[in-house]
């Protein structure tokens, strides 16, 4: 499973480089067999029977939007001592005391990120606003687009990609290059 979401991240750092259709060529010309082996993961991740369709690429979006949202949500929570569901001033300093000293500095910049209206607290309203916008950073929506791009090299029209299209595809790429 490691491996797969190891594998995933790759297809996405590579894919962040480019956009939707122009983007998904760049992407297969770069590394071909790379691209190949990355997109077959994703199929049998995200994938019924050997079948990519888009509603899978839609649940792999959500999930790796999902993860960073969490990840950035359980940061603030962590800092909320009691438990009201914001996060204020005083409780980032002693999250700050225990941290280590590029470590506060990152805290005392997310702090400041989170807290839109500058109140030196952040409430619920901002940290599902800091939620969303972990997410983006994570997944934009020019990646997620390329990703999207991907049901475009469904060579039979069914609507679902397979492995073998992802074969015929990269090696047209390979073809031409």
């Amino acid at each position: 499973m490691v491996k797969i979401v190891a594998t995933l991240m790759a297809l996405l750092l590579a894919l962040a480089q480019a956009r939707a259709e122009d983007g998904l060529e760049a992407a297969m010309g770069d590394d071909p067999e790379r691209f190949a082996e990355m997109v077959t993961d994703l199929i049998a991740g995200f994938g019924v029977a050997g079948n990519l369709r888009a509603e899978g690429i839609e649940e792999h979006i959500a999930l790796e939007r999902a993860a960073a949202r969490a990840t950035a949500l359980r940061r603030f929570l962590a800092m909320d001592l009691d438990g009201d569901g914001t996060v204020d001033r005083a409780e980032l300093e002693v999250s700050q005391r225990a941290a280590s000293a590029s470590m506060r500095g990152k805290l005392e910049r997310q702090f400041k990120a989170a807290d839109r209206d500058g109140s030196d607290q952040i409430d619920l309203a901002e940290l599902r606003a800091e939620g969303q916008a972990a997410a983006l950073r994570a997944l934009g929506e020019a990646e997620a687009e390329t990703l999207r791009a991907l049901i475009t090299l469904d060579a039979n029209g069914d609507g679902a990609l397979q492995i073998g299209e992802v074969r015929l595809a990269t090696a047209r790429t390979d073809e031409a290059t």
